[in-house]
């Protein structure tokens, strides 16, 4: 009898356990952000985050981070969601009225060209521009053998110049593809989360400040250290958009 009622007991807590994991948190977060209850849809966004990421999943926080007029968050999980899908237009079009609204400059100091070219590379992920440079390339090859097989000079001619159009186009293709690989897995950028963030010339409290950063602001990391033998802990050196450079504490910054 206790052992059936052993086994009883485990089976109702598994369905117990079944039920409790089966709550649709992001319906839950949809509903209360609706609702217009913006910190019950963070809390319910935040706990679906706990069985994996998406990049609508990371959209919808950061909208409800905004309404929570949290600009540092919003922007982290804005560029979150773009880190798993470039592709994400609702996403980068939030993320560039945030920043439009607080004024922060996210130009990289380049011509209008190459930030536009730059920006046009950014809206696909590396593994779809390779998808895209093989099947240039594919075509290509059919464009060779039209080329060769041809009977009429005028389809000779559409395979050959056919063929270094499409050539050119693959490698371009290849090549924004190695670009986006090394921006997303090679190069550490984080937002600053605190208002008037401080960057300093040297990795020290108390040291003369280069120039303060309004919280939002998107950065990359190019070097860390860890003071040991202080109570400052972790810095990061860190380069703006516009080719800043300063030391700032790891406590103000969250990697993206």
């Amino acid at each position: 009898m206790t052992h059936r009622l052993i086994i009883f007991l485990t089976l109702v807590l598994i369905a117990t356990t079944s039920l409790a994991s089966g709550i649709d948190y992001i319906d839950q977060g949809n509903k209360a952000y609706g609702q217009k209850q913006f910190k019950k849809a963070v809390e319910m966004y935040e706990r679906a985050l706990r069985d994996g990421e998406s990049s609508q999943l990371r959209y919808n926080l950061g909208n409800a981070y905004y309404r929570l007029n949290d600009r540092a968050h919003a922007v982290l999980n804005y560029e979150r969601a773009l880190k798993i899908d470039p592709a994400n237009g609702d996403a980068r079009f939030n993320l560039k009225f945030v920043n439009e609204k607080s004024k922060i400059n996210e130009t990289s100091g380049s011509n209008y060209f190459s930030s536009l070219l730059t920006d046009w590379v950014g809206h696909l992920s590396s593994n779809t521009w390779a998808i895209i440079s093989l099947a240039l390339f594919v075509l290509m090859l059919a464009a060779v053998a039209c080329w060769r097989i041809a009977n009429g000079v005028a389809l000779q001619k559409t395979g050959f110049f056919g063929a270094i159009a499409l050539g050119i186009l693959s490698l371009l293709a290849l090549a924004s593809a190695f670009y986006m690989y090394h921006h997303t897995t090679k190069t550490l950028y984080a937002v600053v989360m605190i208002d008037k963030a401080p960057a300093n010339k040297s990795p020290r409290d108390g040291e003369k400040e280069e120039f303060i950063l309004p919280s939002g602001t998107k950065v990359e990391i190019v070097d860390s250290i860890n003071n040991k033998n202080a109570n400052d802990g972790t810095w990061y050196m860190i380069e703006t958009t516009t080719s800043k450079t300063g030391w700032m504490k790891k406590a103000d910054l969250e990697k993206i």
